[in-house]
């Protein structure tokens, strides 16, 4: 792999639980995998006191020699200007000047509040960047402040907004598939598919993350996961499928297509229900928050149009499994194609195709062609957070959310929740493990 640049990663929320589950490991795995050496620092940014070997585990021992600890008080302009006095004095460590990657590992409204601390303390320079973690707002207005507080500081080039799907290996490729395999880029269109459902489902619940469900839910939860695949999807492929500067653009021009779903239809294309034992375990009876939504919209690219896209995603379902179904026109009664990008938890592609049974009969039987990373690319994949660092250092946006793009996601999405805010009726229950066929109805 190139050499990455030198770089000073500031995380702001170290000690917290997703930069310990995810963020440091994968921190980890780049040392171990990479040439960095002494042209990479961390930063670690806490509100206490508190010591780097407290900080990593044992797993991360490889980190600690390139690592430091900074106490502040986030809210305090004074503060800011003692950090930036330890960036300058972080950067003469090196041979020339590093990038600085500010991580912000912290809730919407603290990363939104820190951002502006960053500009007016005059940290926001040419050679840094942003990170940012969903959820981008929680509805199309706050969406729209946020972004419009983010880019008073920092400029679009240098934000980046993770969403961890994106830089998932199996939603890098859908862009590759469709690009580089003609059998397919020419029938990616309304004249061949019959329709399009994405699902993401989970078996456990809300693992005592009642606070944060409580004012996200499902929809809220995954609606920069689902539609950032869904724009994958849709998006005209890319004559070159490298071309890393044009696939944001594409997946925008996708998510611009979409139309809005109107209030007056919302309860028939939309569907929530919440598991049998939610509000105890919120402690708020009579909640109405979902933890399982299905949704259809259209496009209005000439491409799509007649073609039903379904999202579905849920908590306490039967099994954990995010993956795109693209189902093609019947030819026949009984032969429709079926093509699967497997998300997780099994990386790959299947695609059923029929053929006739051997014999006198003419019966037909389906049969499952498939590409499975682990078969095909044995040893261990790149986590997305190992891909989502590496990226960001490197410049290349393609795996992150442009701020258009995440506006285009809640202008979709805006008129369910105002649905939703006029009527609670429509809350459907089911049991804990059922299947999603079992809560759609079908």
């Amino acid at each position: 792999m190139e050499k990455l640049p030198p770089t000073i990663l500031v995380i702001f929320g170290i000690t917290g639980d997703l930069s310990r589950r995810f963020l440091l490991p994968a921190l980890s795995e780049i040392c171990k995998s990479t040439d960095i050496g002494k042209d990479f620092k961390v930063l670690g940014v806490s509100r206490r006191q508190v010591g780097v070997d407290e900080v990593f585990g044992a797993g991360e021992k490889n980190l600690k020699d390139y690592s430091q600890m900074f106490t502040m008080n986030l809210s305090d302009g004074a503060d800011y200007e003692k950090l930036k006095g330890r960036l300058e004095k972080l950067s003469q460590e090196f041979s020339q000047q590093p990038q600085v990657i500010f991580y912000l590992s912290v809730p919407p409204a603290a990363a939104e509040a820190i951002a502006g601390w960053l500009g007016k303390s005059g940290l926001s320079k040419s050679y840094t960047k942003l990170l940012l973690e969903k959820p981008f707002g929680y509805d199309l207005r706050s969406a729209q402040e946020m972004a419009a507080h983010i880019g008073k500081y920092f400029s679009q080039d240098q934000v980046y907004r993770i969403d961890h799907y994106l830089a998932k290996e199996m939603a890098q490729n859908i862009t590759v598939f469709l690009g580089s395999n003609t059998i397919f880029r020419d029938i990616w269109n309304n004249q061949f598919i019959e329709s399009v459902e994405i699902i993401a489902s989970e078996k456990i619940g809300i693992e005592g993350r009642a606070h944060f469900y409580e004012s996200t839910g499902a929809l809220r939860d995954y609606q920069s996961h689902l539609l950032q695949l869904t724009a994958l999807v849709l998006m005209e492929p890319c004559s070159d499928i490298f071309d890393f500067d044009e696939i944001p653009r594409r997946r925008l021009a996708a998510l611009q297509a979409i139309a809005p779903i109107s209030k007056d239809k919302c309860t028939e294309v939309v569907q929530r229900a919440q598991y049998e034992g939610y509000q105890a375990e919120v402690s708020n009876p009579g909640s109405a928050v979902e933890t399982f939504v299905s949704l259809k919209f259209q496009s209005t690219d000439p491409r799509w149009q007649g073609v039903p896209v379904r999202l579905m995603t849920g908590k306490n379902l039967d099994r954990k499994l995010t993956e795109i179904r693209v189902n093609f026109k019947k030819t026949s009664a009984s032969a429709a194609n079926e093509l699967a990008f497997k998300i997780q938890p099994d990386e790959g592609i299947e695609l059923d195709l029929w053929a006739k049974e051997p014999g006198y009969e003419r019966k037909l039987q389906k049969l499952k062609w498939s590409f499975d990373y682990d078969q095909h690319f044995p040893g261990r994949l790149p986590d997305a957070y190992e891909m989502v660092i590496v990226d960001a250092m490197r410049g290349n946006h393609s795996l992150f959310a442009s701020s258009e793009e995440v506006l285009a996601s809640w202008q979709i999405l805006q008129p369910v929740l105002e649905c939703w805010a006029l009527n609670a009726d429509d809350l459907k229950t089911y049991k804990p493990g059922s299947p999603i066929a079992d809560i759609i109805g079908h």
